[in-house]
């Protein structure tokens, strides 16, 4: 009874483990760059809107860490991410904290709500 036990236990603690699991940095950085494209295409029709130079800034964009990851729900996990872009010519290092989530079997990301 003790070995059902524990091992209804395990089971438990490791799905909760894999729940609360996080992209590794080449996910996040295709699920960043998904949801920028998806928000350039948003933009696009704008006035003054760069299009092309806000795609290329999306090609560029690395992911050099993910940390404080904290699940932010049943299937999303927060986190405070490093990224390193070219802007415009410079390549600028910055840290926000973006959501994300699996849908259709691959991380997707986007701002939390506030």
């Amino acid at each position: 009874m003790k070995k059902l036990v524990l091992a209804i236990g395990l089971v438990g603690c490791c799905a909760a483990a894999y729940a609360q699991q996080a992209p590794t940095r080449e996910q996040a950085a295709q699920a960043l760059q998904n949801a920028m494209h998806r928000e350039i295409q948003s933009m696009n029709n704008q006035q003054g809107f760069d299009g092309p130079a806000a795609t290329n800034m999306a090609r560029t964009l690395e992911v050099k860490s993910l940390e404080n990851c904290k699940a932010s729900g049943s299937q999303s996990v927060t986190c405070d991410v490093t990224t390193n872009a070219d802007v415009k010519g410079n390549r600028r290092e910055s840290v926000n904290r973006y959501e994300f989530y699996q849908q259709g079997g691959r991380w997707e990301a986007r701002l939390p709500a506030s």
